[in-house]
């Protein structure tokens, strides 16, 4: 939540509106997909049900059909004297074949699933077809002795491969034949002959629905997959069982029942796949009204809040002539011309501000330079003094043209900055009134790049950085020396738009966090008034963010201090 807060307007605005894109499609899809799933579900069942049923009734009224055209065929008094002649003839089965063609005839056209149609003699297991020869083609058996044996009126056996070659798998439907009072019945039990004709194991799973199979009262599977035993109902009705719906139809006219199941899960998964265009299509259109709202929204409220916080944006970089670009005068309207009246009014008031701080800059630059010189002036006329008493003219002499040119360069005529030669001048005429105060040979090195020479810097930045070296670098003054041949280097480079000044000496070196904290004011800066009043002054004119100061030491070898600020143009 907090980050969500932390977000700009313009992003919570287009988050929020794919949230509630994503809600309403939310809502649609668990409102609607509900009643579509469970309206679904409901019409997958009622509609294999209502398939099963169909098939069921389809295929057994073919087998009705069938019987009934094997009865017409079959029930006449010309066959019941042919099956007379044939009890008493079954050595003559050339004769018996003839005499039963036009009869199988009849019973192989009776449908179009029945491919042929044949009569078995169940003692001598001799098979009569529509065929010439004696011998079925393929010399596959017909019917099995304990199925001759166990014929209950008409049945329908297992399939099997047709006993003609060519007709692949067949379904036998059983017909068993005896005489009963002068004509031919159907038989329960054993009979002499079986009219049997082949069906179509093919056609019949035609009719069938997927993942169905056929039966009889046996549970011996007829037709289909056997592997759907574990699922279907052992009556007639139908049930559901997580995701597979299983229901079976009685066939009353041939005995058999017809079982099916089907996947629920899948059903859904493929009328989904049938639906997807229609959810796709309203997904779109709805993806459409929400991208022309959010642009709407874009345009009237979140555009202009973007350029509002943008014209802020540059007041705060100081560009206090910025106006938000937009028009309309409602509240944002009325917002931009108040912050552009607020920026205007900021503008004065800063310039203002600067311009007072500006007189009071000068004012303090001028308190901290003159704290620079007073005890040093007092120091060094002191020491003339005392070479004038002395007789030491010519070392008077030296220090007093050095303090000339001294005060030249901290007078400067009131001016805040000299040039970069005039304040390597300056350091030079400070160390030579130091080495005759102190009796000293102070070696100095100075260094800088030719472009720099009359470049203008702050005036006085390196003399209290010297003054800090004589006095603890090297303890000039404090009654003992520690450095036998003492120097300090200077050098002014220019690194880009910037100016880097080293300073240098090679005496016993400094506490580097203590240096920066006497700098800064934060501690123990009461006995270094020269290096924290440099300091201030520093960031006082070029302002604290440009001014950089980094120091190193290594003591009795280099101990150093270097400050960077901006490059000036003449």
């Amino acid at each position: 939540m907090t980050a969500f807060r932390d977000q700009p307007i313009i992003m919570k605005a287009r988050l929020m509106t794919v949230a509630l894109l994503l809600a309403f499609i939310a809502a649609i899809l668990i409102t609607f997909g509900t009643y579509w799933y469970l309206g679904s579900r409901r019409s997958i069942i009622d509609d294999a049900d209502a398939r099963a049923e169909a098939a069921a009734a389809e295929i057994d009224g073919t087998l009705r059909s069938i019987t009934e055209d094997f009865v017409s065929t079959f029930g006449t008094d010309a066959f019941a004297l042919e099956f007379s002649d044939i009890m008493e003839r079954r050595e003559d089965t050339t004769r018996i074949r003839v005499m039963l063609q036009d009869e199988l005839m009849r019973l192989a056209s009776a449908d179009p699933i029945v491919l042929s149609a044949l009569i078995v003699d169940a003692d001598t297991k001799e098979a009569y077809t529509l065929f010439r020869d004696m011998i079925i083609p393929s010399r596959a058996q017909t019917l099995w002795d304990v199925e001759l044996a166990g014929l209950d009126g008409v049945s329908v056996l297992p399939p099997r491969p047709s006993p003609i070659r060519g007709q692949g798998t067949i379904i036998p439907m059983a017909f068993p034949l005896d005489s009963y009072a002068g004509g031919v019945i159907i038989a329960k039990g054993k009979a002499p002959l079986v009219a049997v004709v082949l069906l179509s194991e093919k056609a019949i799973r035609d009719m069938m629905p997927e993942e169905s199979m056929i039966t009889d009262s046996g549970r011996t599977v007829i037709a289909g997959d056997s592997s759907l035993f574990p699922y279907i109902p052992k009556k007639a009705g139908s049930s559901v069982d997580g995701v597979i719906f299983a229901c079976r139809e009685d066939m009353p006219f041939s005995g058999l029942s017809l079982s099916s199941i089907i996947n629920l899960n899948s059903a859904l998964l493929r009328v989904i796949g049938t639906a997807s265009s229609s959810l796709l299509a309203a997904l779109i259109i709805i993806v459409m009204i929400t991208a022309l709202l959010s642009m709407l929204l874009r345009r009237y409220v979140t555009s202009p809040i973007g350029k509002l916080k943008k014209a802020v944006k540059e007041i705060e970089k100081g560009n206090y002539a910025v106006k938000a670009s937009f028009t309309g005068s409602d509240e944002l309207g009325e917002l931009r011309d108040a912050i552009s009246l607020m920026a205007g009014t900021i503008e004065k008031q800063i310039q203002e501000i600067k311009d007072e701080e500006e007189k009071q800059t000068k004012m303090e630059m001028r308190l901290l330079s003159e704290q620079l010189t007073p005890h040093f002036l007092y120091n060094t006329l002191e020491c003339i003094q005392q070479e004038i008493q002395n007789g030491n003219t010519i070392a008077s002499s030296e220090m007093t043209r050095a303090l000339s040119l001294y005060l030249r360069t901290v007078l400067s005529y009131g001016s805040e900055t000299i040039t970069v030669k005039n304040e390597i001048q300056h350091d030079m005429s400070y160390i030579r009134i130091m080495n005759g105060r102190f009796r000293k040979d102070i070696t100095y090195l100075h260094e800088a790049d030719p472009m720099l020479e009359d470049t203008p810097i702050l005036k006085m930045v390196l003399q209290p950085f010297i003054e800090n070296s004589i006095k603890h670098g090297f303890g000039i003054g404090e009654g003992s020396t520690w450095i036998q041949q003492p120097e300090i280097s200077t050098s002014f480079m220019r690194e880009g738009d910037r100016i880097r000044i080293v300073i240098a000496d090679n005496g016993k070196g400094f506490d580097e966090s203590m240096l920066l904290s006497i700098m800064k004011g934060e501690e123990g800066s009461e006995g270094h008034v020269g290096i924290r009043n440099t300091y201030l002054r520093l960031i006082k004119f070029y302002g604290e963010d440009n001014v950089s100061v980094t120091v190193s030491s290594i003591p009795y070898y280099r101990s150093s201090i270097a400050i960077e600020i901006p490059w000036l143009s003449k």
